[in-house]
Parts: structure tokens; C-alpha cells; sequence
């Protein structure tokens, strides 16, 4: 037991300050692609910092402010050529059930004494993950020509 509590300790503190770091995923790709990051103007590579797409941008700073999207769709729009990043996000809802039955027990459900049986119900939640659209990006010629970000709370 007495070795087991420095070892205890140790990886405690391991996870509480492994827990301090706070590079973001921008911040980790803009350190893996520096060169693409360079290539930017000033104005695209303080966007990108900030994790914000606008118009005019590239498909490399929208790919390091937002990362790889989940889907893209080739399109045409006014005889124009246009890619679309779809990028998904997860939530969970509320879901709620109701359950019914019949059933016998022994004890009062309330007194704990004498025998029980009849219908019954149960009313309660459970939670279901759906994904929905977080954010789109259309290109043409390789330039952000409209974007979009939904923002769930």
C-alpha cells in the first residue's frame, strides 16, 4: 500500500497539470503547417488565429481555422463551379418516455407489506445524440465566396 500512494500522487499531478495546457486545435495546426500559415496575409493569418472565416480567404486558411470539414459537395451556381466544406456538429435532446405494463409483486410498493399487481407506469428521459450542420463554406476558384456558422447553446 505505501508504494502504491507515491505512484497515486505522482499521476495525479500528471493529469492536473496535463490539464493546464490550453493549445487549441488551430493553434496545433497552425504549428503543423507553419509554411501554409506563413503564405497568409496578415489580416487571413489573424483571422485564422482567432478561429474566424471571412470572404476572400483560402481553402488552406479555412482548412487551419476550422480543420478538415466532415463533407464537401461539388456544385454550380449562376454557370460558377463551387466546392462546399460541410462541417458537423453532435448535440444530445431529451427524449422523453413513457413506459406501461402489468406486473405483480410481493410487498406494497408504499408499506412494504401484502402482496401488489396491476397495471403500471413509468415516466422518465433518456438522451439521444443527432448531428446537425455547424458550419458551411463555399468556394469558387479556391476563394471563400460565402460562409456560415451555427452556433448551438
Amino acid at each position: 500500500m505505501k508504494s502504491f500512494l507515491p505512484t497515486f500522487l505522482l499521476s495525479l499531478l500528471a493529469v492536473g497539470f496535463s490539464g493546464c495546457e490550453t493549445v487549441t486545435s488551430t493553434e496545433r495546426r497552425i504549428a503543423a503547417e507553419p509554411a501554409m500559415f506563413d503564405e497568409l496575409s496578415s489580416k487571413h493569418r489573424d483571422l485564422v488565429q482567432q478561429g474566424r472565416v471571412t470572404e476572400g480567404m483560402s481553402k488552406d486558411a479555412v482548412y487551419l481555422a476550422w480543420g478538415r470539414p466532415q463533407e464537401t459537395k461539388e456544385s454550380s451556381r449562376d454557370g460558377k463551379s463551387r466546392e462546399t466544406w460541410v462541417y458537423y456538429g453532435s448535440e444530445s435532446i431529451p427524449v422523453r418516455t413513457v413506459g406501461v405494463g402489468v406486473g405483480y409483486g410481493y410487498g406494497d410498493p408504499c408499506y412494504r407489506y401484502g402482496g401488489w399487481g396491476g397495471p403500471f407506469y413509468d415516466v422518465g428521459y433518456h438522451y439521444r445524440h443527432r448531428d446537425y450542420v455547424a458550419a458551411k463554406v463555399e468556394f469558387e476558384k479556391g476563394r471563400v465566396v460565402f460562409w456560415e456558422r451555427n452556433e448551438r447553446r
